[in-house]
């Protein structure tokens, strides 16, 4: 894990406070020294301390490293499920593992209408095979009416 808590030694020498009201005559004049360029400077170093220490979390979060905080969250989807691997199986478009309708889970569920489909057009392919036969069975002459014209099926 690479995130870190910012310590209050850390920001010491970067907060704002001890910075002079405005800025101030060179050392060489008496002054502290700051320019207007100079506090500028320290006025943002505490804002990008914290922006650099947030985009390493966000990194640290997001990583599909073992070794990140992501790895380190348990999900209590099942045991030792951690946040790493919803992450990952997102990802690989497994994340239908983890929805439940009543107490079969969406994969479940689209695998049954799956089954049920393919069963379908099994029927459906059985049926059309079966019209053929009769319609070819009703197309030969020795199944003809001679004197109605009608086909018997």
């Amino acid at each position: 894990m690479n995130t870190t808590k910012i310590l209050t030694d850390e920001i010491a020498d970067i907060t704002v406070a001890s910075l002079p009201s405005r800025p101030t005559a060179p050392t060489s004049f008496g002054g502290r020294g700051y320019t207007a360029r100079e506090m500028k400077a320290a006025f943002d170093r505490l804002p990008l301390f914290i922006i650099e220490r947030f985009n390493m979390l966000l990194d640290d979060i997001s990583s599909a490293d073992e070794g990140s905080l992501s790895a380190e969250i348990p999900t209590d989807i099942y045991e030792g499920h951690t946040l790493r691997q919803l992450f990952t199986d997102i990802q690989n478009g497994k994340y239908a593992e983890y929805f439940t309708f009543d107490d079969v889970t969406l994969k479940e569920y689209m695998d049954g209408i799956r089954e049920r489909l393919d069963d379908a057009e099994d029927n459906i392919e059985i049926c059309f095979s079966h019209i053929a036969d009769k319609v070819i069975d009703a197309s030969s002459p020795s199944s003809r009416a001679t004197e109605s014209g009608e086909v018997k099926i």
